[in-house]
């Protein structure tokens, strides 16, 4: 399986999971939301770059933001679960995801590296 596809998937997979949770956010919180809704995309246009570019090195440089942006959402989950608007299951299976993403995205680093 290609890797691109994996990444591109497992990440709107992720995104539209977390997106149903976004709704259940509230007012008072509005940043938040709007951080991991900004951030998502991000994510999303990174995978896209990666995929487009041809020189290995700004290739790179789009994999090591985009582990950035994952571990910013990452964040934004977690800071999520400590004010207790998602709870331990949700948070726990949304790490998990980030977590594969991210395993992925450093199996792409490791292989963009040696070439």
């Amino acid at each position: 399986m290609n890797s691109n596809f994996s990444l591109l998937n497992n990440s709107k997979k992720t995104i539209a999971y977390i997106n149903k949770q976004l709704i259940n956010y509230p007012k008072s919180e509005m940043v938040l939301k709007q951080n991991m809704e900004k951030n998502m995309y991000e994510i999303i246009e990174l995978i896209f770059s990666y995929s487009i570019s041809d020189v290995e090195r700004i290739k790179l440089k789009y994999l090591k933001d985009l582990i950035i942006k994952l571990s910013m959402l990452d964040f934004y989950v977690a800071t999520s679960f400590e004010k207790r608007i998602i709870s331990k299951k949700k948070f726990e299976s949304t790490a998990m995801c980030i977590v594969e993403i991210r395993k992925i995205a450093y199996g792409l680093v490791r292989n963009e590296a040696k070439s």
